[in-house]
């Protein structure tokens, strides 16, 4: 059987351009994703971006000035999240043809990498890197109306170690480079959280291990020192902001979830005693693998 699908919130990022009137959608049916079951029929009502009721009726009667999107045929979802994005970075640069492109013109495909994630149904998005803070200027390009895209919730550049994924080791000792959020030692990853914060940043993202695509890096090996991750968190959470971790081996995601990270992204190699330690401290695994 064949079923049909549109995204209820993804309908209501466009209605919010209406002043006053609300938009009222019908179709065959809804996902209840709380309680995992399929609702028929569907009648959803919509003012300036907002749901205000979701209910089991067929009714098409619409109040005068009011919009009616009529979806017979088709079940209705909750816009989509996606945790782990990073919607200024082209998936076909690698190498030095990223290299070669400016974060001006990695934030402009940006803002074609947003639109095509909300038109997939992906309504709200955690960014999870970015270079000189294009995340952020995506992230309120959207809030403005300037342009269309899912819910942002951004970073700013990662935290990593001199050398390690996320520095710019292919670049040879004798070219002067500077990447903003390499640190080393707690302090510095302190001050580094701090001017994440002040440029806008709604999480932290550090890296705990290597990873892939990087040169002078091993994907499971540790680089940021527990003591270096327990002095971000803590500033991070003092400050009211969350901190994601980048980790593939079983022992940095072990020191990420000791150090009091709030997700462990990727988490290719966990162990037991990560499963244990993540279980007992209500670590989120944002696992791609």
């Amino acid at each position: 059987m064949r079923i049909n699908v549109a995204f209820v919130l993804l309908i209501s990022v466009f209605s919010a351009t209406a002043a006053s009137a609300k938009t009222i959608i019908v179709a065959d049916s809804y996902v209840d994703v709380v309680a995992g079951r399929l609702v028929q029929p569907a009648r959803v009502e919509i003012d300036q971006g907002r749901i205000l009721a979701v209910a089991s009726s067929d009714s098409k009667q619409v109040d005068e000035g009011d919009e009616l999107i009529d979806l017979s045929g088709y079940t209705l979802l909750p816009g989509l999240i996606d945790m782990h994005t990073h919607l200024t970075s082209n998936p076909t640069h690698h190498g030095y043809r990223s290299l070669a492109t400016s974060q001006t013109r990695k934030a402009l495909g940006g803002v074609r990498f947003a639109k095509d994630t909300l038109m997939a149904g992906v309504t709200s998005v955690r960014n999870l890197g970015a270079a000189n803070f294009i995340d952020v200027a995506l992230r309120d390009a959207i809030n403005d109306g300037d342009v269309v895209g899912p819910r942002m919730f951004v970073t700013g550049p990662s935290l990593q170690i001199t050398g390690g994924h996320g520095d710019s080791n292919r670049i040879p000792h004798d070219i002067p480079t500077t990447v903003v959020g390499v640190v080393d030692g707690p302090w510095a990853g302190v001050q580094q959280v701090r001017e994440n914060i002040k440029y806008g940043a709604d999480a932290i993202k550090i890296k705990a291990t290597g990873g892939v695509l990087s040169k002078g890096t091993a994907v499971g090996a540790p680089e940021l020192s527990l003591e270096e991750m327990q002095a971000i968190v803590v500033e991070a959470h003092r400050r009211g902001v969350t901190v994601a971790a980048h980790a593939h081996g079983a022992s940095g995601i072990n020191d990420a979830i000791r150090a009091g990270v709030d997700s462990v992204e990727h988490a290719s190699f966990i162990d037991d005693e990560g499963i244990k330690l993540a279980k007992a401290r209500g670590t989120a695994l944002s696992m791609d693998v």
